[in-house]
């Protein structure tokens, strides 16, 4: 059944009850304020397209009741005290402690409500092609994995995909995030699948590179020192990522005559 057409003033009202809605979601259960900012840029971009607004603020209402009466739903499992007075449990410890090691990467912010690690993983590749990549690929050269090699082709072509030039554009592979987070009402399924295979692909992309990086340490032991630096230096980076987002067990499974499978 299509939804009655809201009336100028009621679209005025819905907005603000929207709004007040996000504002107490935010204050009540500890959110970040970007969530309501999201909202408006939502609404903005609802009114330049013409899309029927009334629709639009009906699915927004829906999304933002959901998200109250999943914190309510919590809620009601247990006692929940202020944040300032709940004593941080194992779990939590272990949470923040994994958000501070990625916070050094930069937060490519390609939209809001993005998860963070995505967006900082979106980051360290960015950084990875922006500062490291020419070099890289200098330091390759004289060996069988220069930059021409089929195998470095390959692995370039997953970096790019991967990640954006100048750290500030959505990176290819995100697209259909993108997409889904536009969506209202949200599919969250599919939005945890699409984080889920990018950081699966990402990790990927990383073991694959680091393997390269070791055999050409192992066999190019010749190399002039200053690209062997370079070699070095990539290679403690590439696995500094790694580790900083948990990715060590996330491997292509090969067989044992070294081929995937």
């Amino acid at each position: 059944m299509t939804p009655r057409k809201l009336t100028p003033g009621e679209i005025t009202s819905s907005v603000e009850k929207i709004r007040r809605k996000y504002d107490d979601y935010v204050a009540k259960y500890f959110k970040p304020k970007t969530l309501r900012k999201a909202f408006e840029a939502r609404y903005i971009r609802a009114l330049r397209a013409n899309v029927d607004i009334s629709s639009f603020l009906l699915a927004e209402i829906s999304a933002i009741q959901e998200l109250i009466s999943r914190e309510e739903q919590r809620v009601q499992m247990g006692p929940v005290r202020p944040a300032a007075e709940k004593e941080p449990s194992f779990a939590d410890k272990v949470l923040e402690e994994n958000r501070a090691r990625i916070e050094k990467y930069k937060d490519v912010v390609f939209h809001p409500d993005a998860g963070e690690e995505v967006r900082r993983l979106a980051g360290a590749l960015s950084a990875f092609v922006g500062e490291r990549w020419q070099d890289l690929g200098l330091a390759l050269q004289d060996t069988m994995y220069a930059m021409s090699s089929s195998e470095m082709l390959s692995l370039d072509s997953q970096l790019r995909f991967l990640s954006s030039p100048d750290g500030l554009e959505t990176p290819q592979y995100l697209n259909r995030l993108v997409v889904q987070l536009r969506k209202f009402p949200r599919n969250y399924p599919a939005i945890d699948r699409e984080e889920k295979e990018y950081i699966l692909e990402a990790a990927f992309f990383l073991h694959d590179l680091f393997l390269v990086l070791q055999r050409v340490r192992k066999v190019y032991t010749e190399i002039p020192a200053d690209r062997r630096v370079i070699v070095e230096d990539a290679l403690a980076h590439v696995w500094g990522i790694i580790s900083d987002f948990r990715l060590k067990d996330l491997k292509r499974k090969r067989r044992w005559d070294g081929k995937e499978e």
